[in-house]
């Protein structure tokens, strides 16, 4: 029988006169839910909207799982909890995907890395504890806790996106325009050379002033696109965090110092593994300040520096992060939302621009839903199968669907277009995640409403 099998809230005992659900098997008398293998008419055209729709997501930085948790339940028929479960993985390897595009990139108009490193290294410790805590959290509130809380984030995203996605349609115009005035203006003055007689005193000069381009003018060496320090912090915290996992157990898997499940050292290891990624954190404020120290003494300023560039800045905006990262970590645990949807928008709210906060929420994305998936499966929660087949359809549209959205928005140069996307995607998960609470408290209100039990 699978893992998965005894966390359906429909699982219930059938035979010939109680027959499963749609995409359950009666196996030795228990419904249970098949595997994605051979997949049906409703589990393909699911599958196709995955790879469209998480494509769409994961190229804005917001991991897609908001809409990924709606499909699962909707049309592939897994009940709440192992939906959000399910889409832990999906965030990982969609945030694999999106890193694999992003990591040789640098920002516009900058010789940074298009990841802000410094950004990641005070949001990954503090967010890794509150996923750590929503994951546990997951596992007893009762599933409309969670469905309500998506569909708040859904709207808050969608707000804040769209007042974002207007004002940069607006600029884009606006620069637009000034290139047409400046085309128009070449061609009045190539015209004027034209028809003034040659030999004539009085000559008409029309100079346009052109503006030099960033591209042509020769740059010092800008920081380097895999800052090897930063990559062996990040590990660092990633090998504390599961060698105390490892340390504690969970039911299903015995704790290698034999601490007894859900004891009292089990919950003092829990809660010294938590403390760790605040010390952690505490230590990569440390750092981050006095890198922004020596770069403020050493840096000349540069006329090629982006607006957004020069408005956010990592070492004002220091503890805010942190209180942020936390709270996106908790929610990402509990709600399966991957901490993208929440973060994307407020680094755009600090001044981020728009590719570096979606290439770092991404970056984020990619820690805080390893932990998730990690936690989930020492827990036993997850299935091998399902994980591995829906984490390929997340991977395969961060690659593909999120690769062609770049190359339009690159040739139409209209950034405010991702931005669209994810308000288009967002409403829709939003809806979608509304409707299906409406039904789940039609049909089966109790089973919304229960509580689960924290050592079960």
């Amino acid at each position: 029988m699978s893992q998965l099998s005894s966390v359906f809230l429909e699982a219930s005992y059938c035979d010939l006169s109680n027959p499963c659900p749609v995409l359950y098997e009666c196996i030795q008398s228990m419904c249970t839910h098949k595997s994605p293998f051979p997949p049906t008419v409703r589990e393909v055209f699911g599958s196709l909207l995955l790879v469209l729709l998480l494509g769409m997501c994961n190229v804005g930085g917001m991991g897609g799982s908001f809409i990924a948790s709606p499909i699962l339940m909707m049309i592939f028929n897994f009940d709440t909890i192992p939906a959000i479960r399910i889409t832990y993985c999906m965030s990982l390897s969609g945030a694999i995907g999106v890193f694999i595009t992003n990591c040789r990139n640098r920002a516009p108009n900058s010789r940074k890395p298009l990841i802000d490193y410094d950004t990641a290294l005070l949001c990954i410790p503090v967010m890794v504890a509150g996923a750590s805590i929503g994951t546990i959290a997951n596992s007893f509130l009762p599933p409309i806790a969670c469905l309500s809380v998506l569909v708040l984030l859904c709207l808050v995203a969608l707000v804040k996106c769209w007042k974002k996605a207007i004002t940069q349609y607006r600029q884009e115009n606006y620069q637009r325009s000034i290139q047409k005035v400046l085309f128009l203006l070449g061609i009045i003055a190539n015209t004027l050379r034209r028809i003034t007689p040659t030999g004539d005193d009085t000559k008409i000069e029309v100079k346009i002033k052109e503006v030099p381009s960033v591209e042509n003018e020769s740059k010092p060496r800008g920081p380097p696109l895999f800052p090897f320090r930063r990559y062996l912090q990040f590990l660092l915290l990633l090998l504390i965090v599961i060698v105390f996992l490892i340390l504690r157990g969970s039911k299903s898997f015995r704790s290698v110092i034999q601490v007894k499940y859900c004891g009292g050292f089990y919950w003092m290891i829990y809660a010294f593994t938590i403390v760790s990624c605040f010390i952690f954190s505490f230590f990569a404020q440390c750092l981050v300040r006095k890198k922004a120290k020596g770069d403020s003494a050493t840096t000349v300023s540069s006329e090629s520096s982006s607006a957004a560039e020069k408005l956010f800045d990592v070492k004002k905006c220091a503890f805010r992060l942190s209180v942020v990262a936390f709270v996106s970590g908790v929610v990402a645990g509990f709600a399966g939302v991957g901490g993208g949807t929440i973060l994307n928008p407020l680094f755009l709210d600090m001044g981020m621009s728009g590719p570096v906060a979606a290439a770092t929420s991404s970056f984020l994305v990619l820690f805080t839903s390893f932990i998730s998936v990690f936690q989930t499966a020492l827990s036993g929660g997850l299935s091998l199968v399902s994980a591995l087949y829906f984490g390929a359809l997340s991977f395969l549209g961060a690659l593909v669907i999120a690769t062609v959205l770049k190359c339009i928005v690159k040739k139409c140069k209209r950034n405010s277009l991702i931005l669209f996307v994810l308000c288009f995607v967002t409403c829709m998960g939003a809806v979608a995640v509304s409707t299906y609470i409406i039904y789940r408290m039609i049909t089966n209100k109790s089973a919304m409403v229960g509580l689960g039990k924290l050592c079960q």
